[in-house]
């Protein structure tokens, strides 16, 4: 297959989070760490070229030991590294976007985040 039949993911560039609904995770998927559930709101922050610093609220869904899922009424790029926020404003560290798929009118956005305090929130 040459470069030009294969997806985007598979060449390498980011995907909108439309395009990654029927790549997103699935709750009978295989796991390799315990899912939890985890009802907070966070704040999620980051920077876009164009239109500079952005924040969202998130709510929590599930985390597990390197990760979070929460939703969102925004997407966010796949890719974007972000700043997570508790509801108080306080930064609990920084996560990779994974996955954003739609969800209803809003987005569930999978987080990689390797830092150990996830696991203490």
């Amino acid at each position: 297959m040459n470069s030009e039949d294969a997806s985007p993911s598979a060449r390498g560039e980011p995907q909108s989070c439309a395009a990654r609904a029927s790549n997103a995770d699935d709750a009978t998927s295989p796991r390799l760490h315990e899912r939890l559930p985890f009802e907070r709101v966070l704040h999620l922050c980051w920077e876009e070229r164009r239109t500079g610093k952005r924040r969202i609220n998130a709510r929590g869904i599930d985390r597990s030991k390197f990760g979070i899922l929460v939703e969102a009424e925004k997407p966010i790029p796949t890719g974007t590294l972000v700043s997570v926020e508790t509801g108080n404003f306080t930064v609990v560290g920084r996560a990779s976007v994974r996955h954003c798929s739609p969800n209803g009118m809003n987005y569930r956005i999978g987080l990689y985040m390797p830092d150990r305090l996830v696991r203490d929130l």
